[in-house]
């Protein structure tokens, strides 16, 4: 028994923004304000939209080429090799970005939770969150993605009544001056806030198997959250900037900025809009994030790297031992607030360190497809290539270098650890594997790292 096909082009559209228009918008666009004041807006319309049509235009590529759930992970096999080092180690820095730049969502519901209600501690939001979003993907795929579905459509009429209320209280000198703490360094500061906003909307193509059409409502998923993402963000964060002087910014950078300025314009009801907002973005995400962090981790399973058990799926079509993994992760996310006060901020840069990385490899794949392998069927085909590929490359290489370097430190050696169990335990898992299906060959440290292959035939 397999994944079944039951998501439509329109689920797997409104999945897209679900997945993104949350607390990667709601909060980090106060920390964008604070490092560069009214020119943060412009980075939401121009880095933001760069990065994530450059992203969405190779995915599409991609993910139509090798329609498997798998993702980035999928599609650096096919290049790699199933048992190269590099292709296992795309599938757990992806694992990690999933784990951080999603479940960062927790971390959120109990940031609003605790705003509202101070005697509340900020994880208890956070775990109750978990729960509710596990039992609704453990009753299936369909019913998950219709949730996500129905926040979608809220989070869309919400998003665009703001804006086009909130822009009838825009005070042009507001936006003076444009660039109050200067220009190229601030700009650059505000690309990890930036780029975690966006990140996300890709989970789509981890949902390639289970869509009824893939070549052609992949593609339209990801390039229509792309193009709508970039001009809601940049709306929205064009909208937000206006009513405060560009030197009262501070106030932005908040744990709810939204919240704060909803309460400015519209008083007690704003503050009930943008808390209610802001929540169904959260939960949206976190949703998504068990979608994609499951669909991963059976993947990955299912071809030897992790037990056997998660990648077994229950009546439903449901991975249910590796939706009791990711039970764990998301947990132990929401456990974060207590370790550090920094929390969404560290766990928000470390998903722009781990989706950072998989999309320049993914545009790197892209462009060595092109050049090697020609020939191959393109159901889709990235335009302009390799400069929009080369584009992504260079705005996510900037937006990990600007994260700082905690974050830095903390993604190589979540690296290094995926290096060692690599080796450790992986080879031995995935030769135990074979020898169950009667192959003969045979996967060690050894012979697992060939150059890469040509094409992997499934």
């Amino acid at each position: 028994m397999g994944l079944k096909k039951v998501l439509g082009k329109g689920v797997l559209m409104l999945t897209g923004y679900a997945t993104v228009v949350a607390s990667g918008f709601a909060i980090g666009v106060g920390g964008a304000a604070e490092a560069a004041g009214p020119m943060a807006s412009l980075s939401y319309w121009v880095i933001g939209g760069l990065a994530t049509l450059a992203t969405a235009f190779v995915f599409s590529e991609l993910a139509t080429m090798f329609p498997k759930c798998g993702g980035i992970w999928e599609y650096t096999k096919q290049v790699f090799g199933k048992d190269h080092p590099v292709s296992f180690m795309l599938g757990w820095i992806y694992w990690f970005a999933l784990l951080f730049g999603l479940n960062v969502e927790l971390v959120s519901v109990g940031i609003y939770v605790h705003v509202l209600v101070p005697a509340i501690p900020q994880w208890v939001g956070s775990v109750i969150c978990s729960l509710i979003f596990l039992a609704v993907n453990r009753v299936g795929v369909k019913l998950s993605a219709l949730v996500e579905a129905a926040f979608g459509v809220i989070l869309i009429a919400s998003s665009a009544l703001f804006v086009v209320m909130g822009a009838t209280m825009i005070d042009p000198t507001n936006y003076q001056p444009f660039a109050p703490y200067g220009t190229v360094e601030p700009f650059l500061q505000t690309l990890p806030y930036v780029v975690i906003a966006f990140c996300g909307f890709e989970v789509v193509a981890t949902l390639t198997e289970e869509s009824k059409n893939p070549t052609k409502d992949i593609p339209h998923a990801l390039i229509g959250a792309a193009i709508f993402l970039t001009v809601l963000f940049g709306a929205f964060a064009t909208v937000l900037y206006g009513p405060f002087p560009a030197d009262g910014f501070a106030e932005l950078g908040t744990d709810a900025p939204l919240i704060v300025v909803g309460g400015s314009l519209f008083g007690l009801a704003g503050i009930v809009w943008m808390t209610i907002h802001c929540f169904t973005g959260s939960m949206s995400t976190a949703n998504g994030g068990v979608m994609g962090q499951t669909r991963v981790l059976y993947a990955m399973a299912r071809e030897g790297w992790f037990p056997r058990s998660f990648s077994k799926l229950d009546e439903n079509g449901t991975p249910t031992t590796a939706l009791l993994v990711t039970a764990v992760s998301m947990i132990l996310v929401s456990f974060l607030p207590i370790v550090t006060p920094n929390a969404w901020t560290l766990a928000g840069f470390l998903g722009v360190f781990g989706y950072g990385l998989c999309y320049m490899f993914a545009c790197g794949l892209l462009i060595y497809l092109r050049v090697k392998r020609s020939e191959l069927e393109r159901p889709f085909r990235c335009p302009l290539v390799p400069v929009i590929p080369a584009i992504g490359i260079v705005l996510y290489a900037l937006a990990i270098a600007f994260s700082g370097i905690q974050v830095i430190v903390v993604g190589v050696v979540w690296c290094a650890a995926g290096v060692a169990y690599y080796y450790l335990v992986g080879c031995r898992s995935r030769a135990k594997y074979l020898a169950e299906q009667g192959s003969e060959t045979v996967v060690s440290p050894r012979n697992a790292t060939a150059q890469p292959a040509a094409i992997v035939s499934e």
